[in-house]
């Protein structure tokens, strides 16, 4: 669709209402940028996932990956028929995602980072998005209607909490497959100077850990996570070097006093729970503190009425068909004063790549 650039004098009001009984807006700028929000809505979000999905079942971006291949090589690899193949590979042309070259049909390398050979984009990678959404659309999303009626309620794919380590491998992978722009805003802007004792509440695989042992090389990470999500840890940060740096240790981020240390950092933990959860998790950092000691928040942006965030509303969407939940549509700018009731100090603010870091002082 091509893009348009409203104007800023006074709207253009409609002199052609559609029907006698016309109720559609007079306001036609209003009407054009709601038409392009629609579309989306309807067109572009069904054609770019529905053909992401057949992609994959094809296995069409792992046959591309390597270089340039013919349509009848393609047909061959992916079992499929010549004629009609052709005209999928269009489509993923026209969404951006293949292109023709010398030698047949090759992907871009938007397709190349975000759609293929996860193990080595691990970081900002889409990959297990994919599946883990097909499955949601197929056993929720499409049953929604019933769900709001209370006629079926949502049960994960995987339980969670997760029990075993196959569980937890499949929310790490989740979990550390979009973390490169939150770490960069931790690299750009976290103040750590001087701090040699980290807690990592919640820490996942430890790739964040990691980075910041990496941005500064005085840290040893203490981070907490669930007993069976250790070894993972464990594995992640040896496989970096880092094993005499990071330890991973079971804590019940809830309801355990919290180890000692010089800073505490939540990241992507706190931002879909309610200023009471945040109070009552932020005074457990702030016991596990001496004075000076700081804390970090790194929240992913979820209330920007302009900006919806989709990432979330995957989530979020799922809590209607649950009991009592946690998800909540917090707007980050409450962290001031929630970090100034339980004690801190100094607090500062940075917003980058829809994220958010706070950092405070104990005094």
């Amino acid at each position: 669709m091509t893009n348009v650039t409203l104007p800023q004098e006074t709207p253009a009001i409609t002199a052609h209402p559609c029907s006698p009984g016309c109720r559609c807006s007079q306001n036609e700028d209003e009407l054009l940028a709601g038409a392009e929000r629609a579309y989306d809505m309807v067109f572009k979000g069904t054609i770019d996932f529905f053909a992401l999905k057949a992609a994959f079942d094809l296995g069409l971006f792992e046959a591309m990956r390597d270089g340039a291949h013919d349509l009848g090589t393609l047909a061959e690899a992916t079992g499929t028929v010549g004629p009609r193949l052709e005209k999928f590979l269009i489509t993923l042309k026209e969404i951006g995602l293949t292109r023709q070259a010398e030698g047949g049909w090759v992907l871009t390398p938007f397709a190349e980072q975000f759609f293929t050979d996860a193990e080595h984009h691990r970081n900002l990678t889409m990959v297990p998005f994919v599946d883990y959404i097909s499955s949601l659309v197929q056993s929720f999303y499409v049953n929604l209607a019933d769900v709001v009626r209370g006629k079926m309620d949502f049960t994960s794919l995987v339980p969670y909490p997760p029990r075993t380590r196959e569980d937890n491998v499949f929310y790490e992978t989740i979990h550390r497959s979009n973390v490169h722009f939150p770490i960069r805003l931790l690299r750009e802007h976290a103040n750590l100077e001087g701090v040699s004792k980290l807690l990592d509440v919640g820490g996942g695989i430890g790739d964040i850990a990691s980075a910041m042992c990496e941005q500064f090389p005085e840290i040893n990470v203490t981070l907490i996570n669930l007993p069976s999500a250790l070894d993972l840890v464990s594995e992640n940060v040896a496989a970096r070097g880092l094993s005499e740096r990071i330890t991973a240790q079971a804590v019940d981020m809830y309801k355990d006093d919290y180890p000692k240390a010089d800073a505490v950092i939540f990241a992507r933990i706190l931002y879909p729970m309610n200023a009471q959860f945040c109070t009552m998790l932020l005074k457990k950092a702030y016991d596990a503190l001496e004075s000076g000691g700081r804390v970090l928040i790194l929240d992913m942006i979820i209330s920007d009425p302009e900006k919806p965030n989709y990432d979330y509303l995957t989530h979020y969407i799922c809590s209607v068909g649950m009991g009592f939940t946690v998800l909540d549509f917090k707007d980050h700018a409450i962290y001031p004063d929630v970090l100034r009731s339980v004690g801190f100090s100094d607090v500062t603010f940075n917003e980058a790549y829809d994220y958010v870091l706070y950092q405070a002082v104990k005094p």
